[in-house]
Parts: C-alpha cells; structure tokens; sequence
C-alpha cells in the first residue's frame, strides 16, 4: 500500500526500495525542484548520446533535434519557454 507522498522504485536486481518524497510546498520549491529534475534528465540524455557508436557531428545533430523538439513540445503546450544554461545544471 502506498501512503501520500511515497514511490515505489525498482531496482536493477529485482529488490523493491521504499522512497519517501517531501514535495515542495512553495511556489519557488516546486519551481527549483522542476530545474533540477530537468538537469537530471538533461544529463542522462547528453550521456546516452556520448555513448552512441557514431561521429561527433552526428552526435551533435542529434542532441540539437532533442533540444528542438523538446522547445516546440513546451511551445505547443503553451509553457513558458526556458532553456537551461550547462551552469544553471551543475
């Protein structure tokens, strides 16, 4: 049974590990907490794309159709368009 605020996550072998999360409450928390979940995300794709067994420069074609598409989706969404700066992520 999962209480408010709490994630059930799998892990890799299999054993089952009980996560609490304490979502913000403030405008400016929630606000923080979608930044630094962006940078995450952020980060796992620039990784996935180091990894690809391609040319640099397709590796860079790549990561500008992510980011664009990524842009118009927020676009047609009607969202507030930011792109976060490499520093703002680390």
């Amino acid at each position: 049974m999962e209480r408010s605020g709490e994630v059930r996550v799998i892990a890799r072998a299999s054993t089952q590990i009980h996560v609490i999360v304490y979502y913000p409450k403030t405008e400016a928390g929630k606000r923080e907490l979608a930044e630094q979940a962006a940078c995450v995300h952020a980060d796992m794709v620039n990784q996935a794309i180091k990894k690809l067994n391609c040319p640099s420069k397709q590796k860079v074609q790549l990561l500008d159709a992510v980011i664009k598409a990524a842009s118009e989706k927020r676009t047609e969404k009607g969202a507030e368009k930011r792109v976060l700066s490499v520093q703002q992520c680390q």
